[in-house]
Parts: C-alpha cells; structure tokens; sequence
C-alpha cells in the first residue's frame, strides 16, 4: 500500500513538472506557442508529423508539419524550432494556380484585408503588381506576422503567413 502510495506521488510530481514546463511564451498559432519542444507542440496540434529539410533564415529548421486553412482553402502548417524551442510557424497555402498571377495576387490582397482586420493596419506592405509579389508585415504584441506571397515565372506560385516573435 505505502509502495503504491509513494508511486503515485512520485508520478504526480513528475505530471506537474511536465505541465510547468510548457513555456508561457506567446500563441504563435493554434496553441503552438513560442519556445515549445517538439514533443509540446506535437501535443497540442492535431494531425502533426515530422517535417524536415526547410530552414528559415535564423537557423530555424523545421520539425513538424499538419494540415492547416488558410482563409478557408486548405494549406499547412511547418513548425520551426531553433535551439529545440518552437520559434516560427509557417502556414502555406496550397493548389495555387499556375499562371494566374493577377487573381492569385487578388487572394493574397484578401488575405492580406483579413489579416489587417485582425491585426490592424500592416507595419510595412509592398505590393509589385508587375512581379505578382505583395509581402505585408504586423506586429501584434510580442508577435510578428507576415504574409507573402510570390509568382516567379508564372510557375511557382507560393502565399504564406509566417508567425514568429517580434524582436
């Protein structure tokens, strides 16, 4: 009996650690907050898998990806983790059309209206038409968002929002 008792104190300890060790840090996307393991974000995002191969400018490589929307149309959702800490999140929007360069960019503006009515007015916002380029920018509190998105050649069409602590 004192066994059992004594195992499941000790088991109880070892659960409040685990919880106080989920960093506080900011929401950067459905509960995936900043400074996370991968096993944390794993944890709180459905439908999560390994991802590897993609690297942000800071180092940051990817760790896991999950089926994501993006205003409504499907897309995913790559975690990256710098130092074993969730530090961006990468939501890409799939299906864009080849060769549609106006009414693409014509999504990424929508985009671009929700996010503005989520976050206010953008930071800084570019839009090259002749390029069927935009890149907007927020800050919202301790967080940065950002959405782009590019048409190289009329080929490659690629819209994203990237969420990652200010600095």
């Amino acid at each position: 009996m004192r066994i059992a008792a004594i195992a499941s104190g000790a088991a109880a300890l070892l659960t409040m650690g685990a919880a106080a060790a989920v960093p506080n840090g900011a929401n950067l996307w459905n509960g995936a907050r900043a400074g996370m393991t991968i096993d944390q974000v794993d944890a709180v995002v459905a439908q999560a898998s390994p991802a590897t191969a993609q690297m942000l400018e800071d180092g940051s490589q990817s760790g896991l990806s999950a089926p994501a929307e993006l205003a409504s149309a499907p897309a995913e959702a790559i975690f990256f983790f710098r130092n074993k800490a969730l530090s961006a999140v990468l939501v890409e929007r799939h299906a864009m059309a080849s060769g549609h360069g106006p009414e693409n960019l014509a999504e990424a503006k929508r985009i671009v209206a929700l996010a503005t009515s989520q976050y206010g007015p953008p930071r800084s916002c570019i839009t090259r038409g002749e390029l069927a380029a935009l890149n907007c920018v927020w800050t919202a509190g301790s967080i940065k968002v950002a959405v782009s998105y590019h048409d190289f050649g009329g080929g490659s069409p690629a819209l994203s929002v990237l969420y990652r602590l200010a600095r």
